[in-house]
């Protein structure tokens, strides 16, 4: 890591002090350091890369964030699209980051050409932090710790307002990279399940919001959970500031699986050419065949702590009643039967085997809308 205090208005194409984007004058890794972002005053047809520290440890280390912008054509600042793709706010849900990465790096002669209409801003990590916990959350050290989610904080909370430091890093996030939307105007946040289970692709969507429905088919995912979202995650606040986002959930936390990120990817080139931020030879059909869309999730709870074992996969057909899973002691006694408490789709399974009582070890949807 290099960090160092340096003119770096050249290194991006800028010059002059009228530039929005503010630029500390520090670099790390090659890069920029800001501590705002404005899309409007950065180059037409060129990606660039930044840092923003978006809050400081304890002892004054700063916890720097990497964004991506690719900004098209000079007319299409304002008739294009504002797409926000982030990943990895929850630091164990790694599949997103690699998405993220490979569409820039497909865009690398697209841009230069002239072949974007809009502009995208790419966070493959929001949380650093919990990457290098290798954990779900943002760790504080104020006292003897705190862990928090950030995906339940948006849009943040300055510390004069009394926000802690996971508030005001979500603040600056919200406000000084996604502009407090001026900076975007449609969103997708990738995650995974949490550490511990397994899962299919899968979207969550409020479709109440016009524009979201079509987000999420264009993902063509295994299900989409028709959802009114969760307070303070990054797709609800922006849902709730008429701003049509998902959370698109790609697998298993620390497993790189290359097909669901596959599949993650073509759809943002999908959603892309549907948005005429790309040319495409041909309208964007959307096949949902193999997509089942649910409105409610009910889960199966462990009353004993030991070992589980299941039996039933993700997106496996049950009915109410069956056996999905046992409960067994370290002497290999059954201490509890699980069963299905629904008809419907098995959406999540645990893998991991040793469990807790009162844990949640599988998720069956059911109540599948055609909306």
């Amino acid at each position: 890591m290099k960090l160092q205090h340096a003119a770096v208005l050249a290194t991006v194409g800028i010059a002059g002090a009228a530039a929005k984007t503010v630029y500390t004058g520090d670099t790390l890794f090659g890069y920029p350091v800001i501590s705002a972002l404005d899309i409007t005053d950065l180059p037409a047809n060129t990606i660039s890369r930044f840092w923003i520290s978006a809050a400081q440890a304890q002892g004054g280390t700063n916890w720097f964030v990497p964004v991506f912008v690719a900004r098209g054509t000079n007319e299409s600042l304002h008739s294009g699209r504002k797409l926000s793709l982030s990943a990895s706010i929850h630091g164990d849900e790694l599949n997103g980051i690699p998405v993220v990465g490979r569409v820039f790096k497909a865009l690398n002669e697209t841009v230069p050409a002239g072949g974007l209409n809009g502009t995208i801003v790419g966070i493959p990590t929001l949380n650093p932090n919990g990457n290098i916990f290798n954990q779900r959350n943002f760790f504080s050290s104020s006292s003897n710790g705190f862990w928090t989610n950030l995906n339940r904080v948006m849009p943040g909370e300055t510390v004069e307002d009394g926000g802690a430091i996971a508030n005001a890093y979500a603040y600056n996030i919200w406000n000084q990279v996604w502009g407090n939307l001026s900076n975007i105007d449609i969103a997708v946040d990738f995650h995974t399940l949490s550490t511990g289970s397994n899962g299919p692709l899968w979207a969550y969507a409020d479709y109440r919001l016009p524009g979201v429905g079509r987000l999420a088919e264009l993902a063509q995912p295994d299900v989409i959970k028709i959802d009114p979202g969760e307070p303070g995650s990054v797709e609800t606040t922006f849902v709730k500031n008429g701003v049509p986002a998902i959370t698109l959930e790609i697998g298993p936390a620390k497993t790189w699986n290359q097909t669901l990120i596959s599949r993650a990817e073509a759809f943002v080139y999908r959603l892309l050419d549907d948005l005429s931020m790309t040319e495409s030879a041909t309208p964007v059909d959307v096949d949902l065949s193999q997509t089942y869309k649910a409105t409610n999730i009910s889960s199966v709870s462990v009353t004993y702590s030991g070992f589980a074992q299941f039996d039933v996969v993700p997106l496996q057909d049950v009915e109410e009643g069956q056996v999905v899973g046992t409960v067994f002691n370290a002497w290999g006694d059954v201490l509890e039967t699980l069963t299905a408490p629904v008809s419907g789709r098995v959406l999540t399974v645990r893998v991991d085997p040793a469990v807790e009582m009162g844990a949640g070890v599988l998720d069956v949807l059911y109540n599948a809308t055609s909306t």
